[in-house]
């Protein structure tokens, strides 16, 4: 009966941190939008991650986009980034040809983000959202609490 106990709770536990996560990971995106120090970056690799997506829309692939970019201070920092497409794409053939603009945090400038994916943008919002509704979820509520303390 312990186990069972301890089970539910790990679980109920686990659940919720994957919640904070995702409620974390929406509020650093969005204030990147107004806090963060813009800066232009090279994009240094363009990847097609496995086959197509299983979606409705046919000739949709996954990319990871690598970029990097250098501080004032001349340390340079490297990112990456998930973007969906369609079949034709560029390969990077001369890295530090391509352009981006990013937003960093200038006291931790490793979270980076490129300009176009932060802000109040509506998939930010969603992701907060997501974590807020998991976590409502996910607490019992007092009525089932009481009826089956005895």
């Amino acid at each position: 009966m312990f186990r069972i106990n301890l089970n539910k709770k790990f679980g109920s536990l686990f659940v919720m941190f994957i919640a904070v996560m995702l409620i974390l990971f929406g509020l650093v995106q969005v204030s990147l939008g107004f806090i963060g120090e813009k800066d232009t970056a090279f994009i240094t690799n363009i990847r097609r991650q496995g086959g197509e997506r299983n979606e409705s829309v046919p000739n949709r692939y996954t990319y990871a986009v690598s970029y990097s970019f250098t501080l004032p201070d001349g340390k340079k920092i490297d990112g990456f980034t998930y973007k969906i497409g369609n079949a034709v794409y560029v390969k990077v053939s001369k890295p530090n040809t391509s352009m981006v603009t990013v937003r960093y945090l200038k006291t931790l400038p490793q979270i980076n983000a490129l300009e176009s994916d932060v802000g109040l943008k509506v998939g930010n919002l969603i992701i907060i959202g997501a974590g807020i509704v998991i976590i409502k979820f996910s607490r019992p509520s007092k009525k089932k609490m009481y009826r089956y303390k005895k």
